[in-house]
C-alpha cells in the first residue's frame, strides 16, 4: 500500500522514486523501490533482514551500494 501511494505521488510530480537491483546486495533478483536514497537504504536493510537473515549485514556496505547504483524511476501515463 505504501508503495502504491509513493507511485501515485511520483506520477503526480510530487516525489522521486528510486530503485536498486538486489543483484548488487544479495543476488536474489528483486528490485527494491523507495522514495529517495535514504529510504531505499532502509528498505534494503529490511529486505536483507527478512529474506536473507544469514547474510552479513553491514549498513555502510548497503549504503555505498544504494548511493552508487540506485537509479530514478520515471512513470509515464499511457
Amino acid at each position: 500500500m505504501e508503495e502504491a501511494m509513493i507511485m501515485q505521488a511520483v506520477q503526480n510530480g510530487g516525489a522521486t522514486m528510486r530503485a536498486v537491483l538486489c543483484g548488487s546486495l544479495c543476488n536474489c533478483r528483486h528490485t527494491l523501490r523507495a522514495e529517495g536514497d535514504e529510504r531505499l537504504v532502509e528498505v534494503a536493510l529490511e529486505h536483507l533482514r527478512h529474506n536473507h537473515p544469514a547474510a552479513p549485514l553491514v549498513e555502510e556496505r548497503v549504503r555505498r551500494i544504494v548511493f552508487s547504483r540506485a537509479y530514478d524511476i520515471e512513470y509515464a501515463a499511457l
